[in-house]
């Protein structure tokens, strides 16, 4: 059996948010609600022939993601630009290792070349 766990706004937190100097990612605020028994009020239950009383447990925590793991939207003009230009190499390189013959594939993938992305500030350059 699944449970939900359910988004706590901002508003709504308890705990200050502490993060280290530089610290670019997002936190986001969880509760999970369960019903639990008590092990001493099952036994009086079953003694006094009567359902036990289930006690509200709510659970509290803080989750760290990271936008780009999660598909987030990017923002930057040069980030936009980065990712067009790295999906058209893989289709590029993917029909060109696909129609090379079988015997020139090693020279076919040696062939390819991309360069690295490289990142300053949050951003591409």
């Amino acid at each position: 059996m699944s449970r939900t766990v359910h988004h706590v706004p901002p508003r709504h937190r308890v705990e200050p948010l502490h993060l280290p100097d530089g610290g670019g990612h997002l936190v986001t605020g969880h509760c999970l609600v369960e019903l639990r028994y008590h092990a001493a009020d099952l036994t009086r239950a079953r003694r006094e022939r009567r359902r036990p009383t289930p006690v509200l447990l709510v659970r509290a925590f803080r989750a760290h993601t990271f936008p780009r793991s999660l598909n987030a939207r990017v923002d930057g003009p040069y980030e936009r630009r980065a990712r067009a230009a790295l999906a058209v190499f893989r289709s590029t390189a993917r029909n060109r290792l696909r129609a090379a013959p079988s015997g020139a594939l090693l020279a076919a993938a040696e062939e390819l070349d991309h360069p690295p992305t490289r990142h300053r500030h949050m951003n591409l350059w």
